[in-house]
């Protein structure tokens, strides 16, 4: 039995990459008494003769829309000028990234179509991100985005427009096909196909992954303060959501941050979003 990740799925047919080779592989009926569809991402054991898939191997993750496991970084393209800077957003992403157990790794693109204000704005969130303990880059540090693909699965996500397509022309001029449909699917030509598909980048694979740029929030309400890096905290009453609790420590806090208040502002969003 060999070891191997699936990399594309066309049908009933499964692309499985095992070491330096390819096999285009189907389901052993094992696997389809279990019920359990593969999905790109996922690490299998199959039979290199009958091109049988066995066993799905344990995900670390699984997500539905797109259907991908086993992420482990999450570049969450970040634009700071048309399209605006959204703080909501990116700590929208940054809580689905955090509560499927990937990394997020935030990338900030366009900085050079702002003027001095808008800059030194933009220094002090990215200097608040980085205080939480976020990796942040901006599109320009090739070399340190680079090193991030080594022996990982990448998606990209963020707003229309953001320039995901753009870093991925500066990662490597050389993609050419694998550019251009990725750029594609990510909704800059005419390429429509809902398929997942894993490319080989830098020592790593990146997923790419229609539908990544409007990934839903799928947690509860103890999952948003959980992994709300400044406001898991416990106050004076045990279970205190920070809304509007008496003695409440993070509200106490409030008004001292303009950044802080208004991540706390998006905290209250994303917990009203999930009780509709």
């Amino acid at each position: 039995m060999s070891k191997g990740i699936i990399t594309r799925i066309n049908k009933d047919l499964y692309t499985v990459s095992s070491d330096t080779e390819v096999f285009d592989c189907r389901e052993s009926g094992k696997i389809l008494y279990k019920k359990v569809k593969p999905t790109v991402g996922d690490y299998v054991l199959f039979d290199k003769e009958t091109l049988r898939i066995n066993e799905i191997l344990p995900r670390k993750n699984s997500l539905i829309r797109p259907l991908i496991s086993n992420i482990d970084k999450l570049f969450i393209i970040t634009s700071v000028k048309k399209p605006d800077f959204s703080s909501f957003l990116l700590d929208k992403l940054l809580l689905i990234a955090l509560s499927n157990n990937i990394k997020p790794i935030i990338i900030f693109t366009k900085e050079d179509l702002l003027n001095l204000k808008e800059k030194i704005c933009i220094k002090k969130y990215k200097k608040y991100y980085k205080s939480l303990g976020y990796i942040v880059y901006s599109n320009t540090q090739i070399k340190k985005i680079k090193k991030e693909f080594k022996k990982s699965i990448i998606a990209l996500t963020g707003q229309t427009g953001a320039g995901k397509s753009s870093l991925l022309n500066r990662l490597s001029k050389d993609l050419k096909l694998e550019t251009n449909e990725i750029s594609e699917v990510l909704g800059r030509g005419k390429h429509t196909t809902r398929m997942v598909t894993l490319y080989n980048l830098f020592g790593g694979l990146i997923a790419d992954t229609p539908g990544f740029s409007s990934l839903e929030l799928s947690i509860n309400k103890d999952d948003i303060k959980k992994y709300s890096k400044e406001f898991n905290v416990e106050c004076k009453y045990k279970g205190c959501k920070h809304i509007n609790e008496d003695g409440c420590k993070i509200i106490n806090k409030l008004s001292k941050n303009k950044i802080y208040d208004e991540r706390y502002k998006n905290y209250v969003k994303l917990i009203k979003e999930v009780e509709k």
